[in-house]
């Protein structure tokens, strides 16, 4: 099975959302990440699936045995772990 992408879901009017991404840029890990936009039709599929409600918010991006596009949200200790990335903890 291929590696999950981590991916973090955004909404560009989210300061939160702006002060993680910042903080991953700044630590050179967020090329580790995949970025979607909330407003995108990729966000707005995920967003709809996993009934997310908030960003930012993590999440691990798959295929499935067809090959499509499958994801799942991520822990609290895999959120923490982003977290932690972010602030070079």
């Amino acid at each position: 099975m291929m590696a999950m992408d981590k991916a973090i879901i955004v909404s560009d009017q989210c300061g939160a959302c702006k002060a993680l991404l910042h903080g991953l840029d700044r630590k050179g890990a967020l090329a580790n990440y995949r970025v979607i936009n909330v407003s995108s039709p990729e966000g707005a599929e995920i967003v709809s699936k996993l009934g997310i409600t908030g960003v930012p918010d993590c999440i691990f991006i798959d295929k499935d045995k067809d090959g499509s596009p499958i994801a799942r949200r991520c822990t609290e200790e895999e959120t923490k772990e982003v977290l932690k990335e972010a602030s070079g903890a």
